[in-house]
């Protein structure tokens, strides 16, 4: 078996584990730490959980996670991947639900994702992501997840090609439209200059937009390497903040070599650039490290009076990373925890939130460790 008939089979398998996310994630319960999530903040998550298919959740889940606060709640990250059985399951779940913009939105990305032809298949890469915004503060109805889209390998490295360019406005217009907002030029326009900022060796890792927040596209810029690429983009991007505000901090954690490299989150809107700015710190170059020691720098140089709540640190070093097997639904799961990465928001001249991206991947059996392998390189 090849490792897409294996993915294949998982999928199917994890589409009987639950019916919705919600009750897969309560099979979780008892491996989450009180200190990251507990009480009303994970009450608010299974109750918006609970209205979305398994299919969100066949291939894991992840948290965004606030370190920077006391309670005990986090944000939800789910995917999609066109072509996949799990879609064809959620575009058979929205069909049910026509009163639903948001699942119209994904279903109409999805499809264009994978039409043959269409500019969008030639430029996205497989995968859509959704961010769920998760409060307690704020009962009522929730508000429609974020979406990111993702280019293709090796796509939006070079912003001196005018192909690539055109490209960026493709996912910038299926963005904006996905989240309901009508083509804004000036805004597409900004965009391509911040393409252009980029210094060589990175690229745009997403676009993205929540549709329920003041508009502005969510554009990530990738493969930074050092402090000093970092507060060169920063400068040449125009952002209206102090660049040298964040300095300190990253070229300490860039000295110890706590990371492999960075990127810059800048939100964008008709106006340019925004003073909100996420830098988000890797441990390597694969996306799935579950093991804790290569984030023992990062963690560190967190240790910072004030910057966190030191017993979320605590609970995520100490409780999240690895490999483990629990009973689900429909038998034995394999379960491979890890961080993503963390990401600090810089607003003027300080940073004002340390978050921890969290991931949980799921598999049915011992029969799909292959496939675990595979996903956790």
């Amino acid at each position: 078996m090849n490792f897409d008939e294996a993915r294949a089979s998982v999928e199917e398998q994890m589409l009987a584990q639950a019916d919705s996310v919600g009750e897969l994630l309560v099979q979780f319960k008892s491996r989450i730490p009180p200190a990251l999530i507990d009480g009303a903040g994970w009450d608010r998550l299974i109750e918006r959980s609970s209205g979305l298919p398994i299919s969100l959740a066949t291939p894991g889940f992840g948290f965004e996670l606030r370190l920077h606060e006391a309670e005990p709640r986090a944000d939800l990250g789910l995917a999609l991947f066109h072509g996949s059985r799990s879609v064809a399951h959620f575009e058979e779940w929205s069909r049910s639900r026509s009163e639903d913009v948001s699942a119209k939105a994904v279903v109409g990305l999805l499809k264009e994702m994978g039409r043959k032809g269409a500019a969008l298949h030639r430029i996205a890469d497989m995968k859509l992501m959704l961010e769920y915004d998760i409060d307690p503060a704020h009962p009522g109805p929730f508000p429609d997840p974020g979406l990111f889209l993702y280019p293709a390998d090796g796509l939006l490295t070079d912003p001196g090609s005018a192909h690539e360019s055109e490209a960026l406005g493709v996912m910038v217009d299926a963005v904006s439209a996905a989240c309901g907002w009508a083509p804004d030029s000036a805004e597409r326009r900004h965009a391509q200059k911040l393409f252009l900022a980029i210094p060589s060796g990175a690229q745009v890792g997403s676009v993205g937009g929540f549709p329920d927040r003041p508009r502005a596209l969510r554009m990530t810029i990738t493969g930074i390497r050092s402090t000093h690429e970092l507060t060169s983009l920063m400068e040449r991007a125009n952002w209206p903040g102090q660049p040298e505000g964040c300095a300190p901090f990253v070229a300490d954690l860039e000295a110890r070599g706590a990371f492999a490299h960075l990127a810059a989150h800048f939100d964008i809107d008709e106006g340019g650039v925004r003073p909100g700015l996420g830098v988000s710190y890797y441990a390597g170059d694969a996306q799935w490290v579950k093991d804790i020691e290569p984030w023992m720098g990062v963690i560190d140089g967190l240790r910072v009076p004030g910057l966190v709540i030191p017993e979320k640190l605590s609970a995520l070093m100490e409780s999240w990373p690895g490999v483990e097997t629990v009973f689900g639904r429909r038998g034995m799961l394999l379960v491979v925890r890890g961080i993503h990465h963390f990401k600090m928001v810089l607003v003027g001249d300080r940073f004002e939130e340390v978050k921890a991206y969290v991931f949980c991947l799921v598999f049915p059996s011992l029969l799909a460790q292959a496939a675990a392998d595979e996903a956790a390189k």
